[in-house]
């Protein structure tokens, strides 16, 4: 009997020990599951931490180069190096319009800006104004994160407004593009005066032309006296343009609003007395005599700055 209780008291030792055995291996295991899950998470954030350290320094060195070169930029600026404008004719700006009148925003923030003088310039658009040098004013239309455009019309804007809408304000555009205007690409010895109510063409134009001296020659004329025979040429060439210019404006003179008129100086100073409009002094490429509507281009053109 007392073998058969020892053996008894044994066995249930054995799966005493055997199930602390059993649970320990478990725990054992568990352990080392979450042993690899943690080295595992280990390798994971040490990986994520090298890719977010690489991203990190290439950020920083696309941010020092953007700053570089915005600092490169303001000294530009600060040289007095201008920004440039870009050309657009009368056709290309009728383009622009179209595109302009189709752009909408419900959030009524689009911003239409005619400006006469710099005294009227708004503070918020001083920045988006000052490269764009002029003596007409200038239109500036502008989408909150999206585009601003600043054009220096052709003519002198005569009322100034700012405007938030849900549309753009383009009618004072169309209407400038649609002014009568007399032109007169004034040049020694060649002078165009044409009248224009439209850019299309010219209704109708009168070329002045006589010899005017260019140069001084070395020997010959002293200066004195050739600036003096230049003088009185330029005078005659004068006369014969103001001529011209009486017999158009009897005929067009009610319906043209304003004079744009470009060339030699000598000439125009000569010629802006006759001139019964408001004058526009404009840099004008020399007229082609074979295509005179290309000066039409430039004295309907704008220039257009983005921002």
């Amino acid at each position: 009997m007392i073998d058969l209780f020892r053996n008894k008291k044994s066995e249930d030792r054995i799966i005493e020990l055997q199930s602390a055995l059993e649970e320990l291996q478990k725990e054992k295991d568990d352990l080392s599951r979450a042993l690899e899950n943690r080295e595992e998470k280990i390798r994971k954030l040490s990986s994520a931490y090298q890719e977010a350290n690489l991203a990190l320094k290439a950020a920083e060195q696309k941010y020092s180069r953007t700053q570089v070169g915005q600092a490169g930029a303001v000294a530009c600026l600060a040289e007095g190096e201008k920004a440039r404008g870009q050309k657009v004719r009368p056709l290309e700006i009728c383009r622009l319009l179209n595109k302009l009148k189709a752009f909408t925003s419900p959030e009524v923030d689009l911003t239409s800006a005619y400006i006469a003088s710099p005294e009227a310039i708004p503070p918020e658009m001083e920045s988006f104004i000052k490269p764009a040098r002029s003596d007409r004013g200038w239109i500036v239309f502008c989408c909150p994160q999206l585009f601003t455009l600043t054009l220096v019309p052709p003519l002198p804007i005569i009322e100034g407004l700012v405007e938030l809408g849900s549309a753009f304000h383009l009618d004072t555009i169309k209407e400038m593009l649609e002014i009568p205007v007399l032109v007169i690409s004034a040049h020694a010895g060649d002078t165009l005066i044409g009248i224009a109510l439209s850019p299309g063409r010219f209704e109708v134009q009168e070329a002045v032309k006589s010899q005017v001296k260019e140069k001084h020659s070395k020997g010959g004329w002293s200066q004195k006296r050739f600036e003096r025979l230049r003088e009185e040429d330029i005078r005659n060439h004068a006369e014969v343009i103001e001529e011209k210019l009486k017999a158009l404006m009897e005929i067009y003179g009610p319906l043209t609003k304003v004079a744009v008129v470009g060339g030699d100086q000598a000439i125009i100073k000569q010629i802006i007395p006759a001139i019964k409009l408001p004058v526009v002094e404009r840099r004008l490429e020399r007229h082609d005599s074979k295509h005179p509507e290309g000066l039409l281009e430039e004295v309907y053109g704008f220039t257009c700055y983005r921002s």
